[in-house]
This record gives C-alpha cells, structure tokens and sequence, in this order.
C-alpha cells in the first residue's frame, strides 16, 4: 500500500508525465551524459554531469541552470524528492536501468543523474568582502581537491582557484570524483579555474589580499634563497582576519619555491615529537587545507 503524502505523489506523477523516455544508446541525451559523467574536463558543451541522489539535489539548489535530469527505472521513485525544486524548462529523461548504467560513473548507480550548466567565476567573485580563499596548485589527487573545497565552503571561504604547477595541472573541480569528495561544494563555491599562479598572485596582491604559502616544517631552506624567503609562521600566528589567500601545493612536491617566495608568510602546521620517529613527514594536502581554514574560520569568529 503506497502511503505517500498526496502532494509528493502528485510531483512525482506530475515530473514522471513531464519525461521522454530513451532506448537506444545512441540517442543524443546519453552520449551527452555518458561525455559529461566520463571525462575529467567535462564536455563541449561546458556542461558538467553529476550523478546520484546527494549531488543532484545539490545542484537543483544551487541556483545554477540544470539543463536536464535523467533517471532510470529504479531511479524515478527519486523524483518526490526533486519535484518543488525542478523549473519548468528542466529536460526530464528517463531511461532503463541497464542503458543507465552504461552512462553511470559510479559502481552501483543510483539511478538519477543530471546536466548542470557552472557559473565563470571572477576575480571578484572569489575575493567578495573579508577575502578568504584557497588557491590550490598542482594538486593532482580528484579526492583532495574536492575535500579541500568541501572545507573551504564549511569554514567560510570566499573562493577558490585552481592553478598548474609548470606542468602539473590542479585536477578538474568539478570532474565527478572532485565533486562527490567535495559534496556538491564545488557547484556552490566561486572557483576561478586555470589561470596562471602569476597573474593570479599578482591581482590578488592589487586586491589587497594577504598570501600565505602552505609548507611543511621539512621544507628544504636551499630553495628559498635564504635572504628572499618569506616568515614562518605557525597558523594561530598568521592574520586570517584580514583579506588572505591560503596556497597549497602538489602533494608529493609542494608549493613551487618561486610561488612560496612570492608568498607574504609561510605558514606551517607543528606536529607532536612523538608522531616523527613513526614516520609522519607532514599532513596531506586535503587534511593542512582543512586545519588551516579552521583555524581561518576561528579567528574570525573569535573577531565577529
């Protein structure tokens, strides 16, 4: 016996009505979804896939344009849930479980998935009223950037923006695995993508934004040129009260030495004596991004 209340039965009829049903694998929706949920640099289109439950309720509330949603056969009981939040011009697709999962990303797919159109953010965007933003470069890992910016949006950040490390490129925010690690912040958090470190340091510079380069305490000294290397600080030392920007490097290289001179300030997080004889070089890039915007977020809440 369905003991639905009648107002989510009636969105959920109401959206299934609204759905054209695909059978073939060649219809032009899929291959779509199949580019936009396979490829880590999205597709032509600039639209972005995400898939499951969780995500696509993040993106229909993200108030950025969800161009169309797609479920399957096990997936459509999932429309109660989305009924009040899907606009009128949203595609409803729906499809079978097995041509579904030819499109899926995940092992076990929920069967619910959607095309969500992201914003460009600016300069300005990212660096709106006491500027708190996280710059990440060269991190290559899916899962620690997408950690980062779920701890950025937490913790108050303004933004934050991706950057190549010479060759090494930050990996694609919004690619599927960034975005389930990141739990849909990567939709809602201003992300300027791809600009060179250079540029980027210098605006924010202009910008008023103070730059703390993310290092650990095992940083080789040769690299900074001893007489040009920025302070070092500990993070209850640094100003994250003011306009600031948290750099963070490559996992395995870090920060590169020119990008660390160019830095304000150091900052390194201490570690107890009793964790280097166990072999703890230094904290991962995802877990010093979230301790150091923690600490951001306390001192301004300290302030407030």
């Amino acid at each position: 016996m369905n003991m639905a209340p009648a107002g989510k039965a009636n969105s959920r009829k109401q959206a299934a009505e609204r759905a054209s049903l695909i059978t073939s694998r060649d219809n032009r929706w899929l291959k779509l979804f199949r580019a936009s949920l396979a490829r880590e640099q999205g597709n032509e289109d600039g639209l972005v896939g995400v898939e499951g439950v969780r995500l696509v309720e993040a993106a229909l509330g993200s108030g950025l344009p969800v161009v169309a949603l797609l479920v399957s056969d096990s997936g459509e009981r999932h429309l109660t849930r989305f009924g009040t939040s899907l606009a009128p011009d949203v595609q409803i697709l729906r499809t079978t479980d097995r041509l579904f999962a030819g499109i899926a990303d995940t092992q076990t797919p929920q069967g619910v998935a959607a095309l969500v159109r992201p914003n460009i953010a600016t300069i300005e965007d990212v660096t709106r009223g006491v500027a708190l933003l996280v710059v990440l470069v060269g991190v290559q890992d899916p899962g620690n950037v997408g950690t980062i910016l779920r701890s950025a949006e937490a913790f108050g950040a303004t933004g934050a923006a991706t950057c190549s490390a010479g060759a090494v490129g930050t990996a694609n925010p919004l690619a599927p695995k960034a975005l389930r690690a990141s739990a849909g912040s990567a939709l809602r958090l201003p992300i300027l993508r791809g600009m060179s470190p250079a540029i980027l340091l210098a605006q924010l510079r202009v910008s008023g934004v103070k730059l703390y380069a993310a290092v650990p305490d095992t940083y080789p000294q040769e690299k900074l040129q001893t007489d040009a290397a920025p302070p070092l600080v500990r993070p209850w030392e640094a100003d994250w009260k003011s306009p600031a920007a948290l750099l963070i490097g490559n996992e395995g290289a870090g920060l590169p030495a020119e990008i660390v001179r160019a830095a304000d300030a150091r900052v390194s997080i201490p570690q107890t004596a009793a964790a280097r004889p166990a072999g703890v070089e230094s904290l991962n890039a995802a877990m010093a991004g979230t301790v150091l915007l923690y600490e951001a977020m306390r001192q301004r809440d300290a302030r407030a």
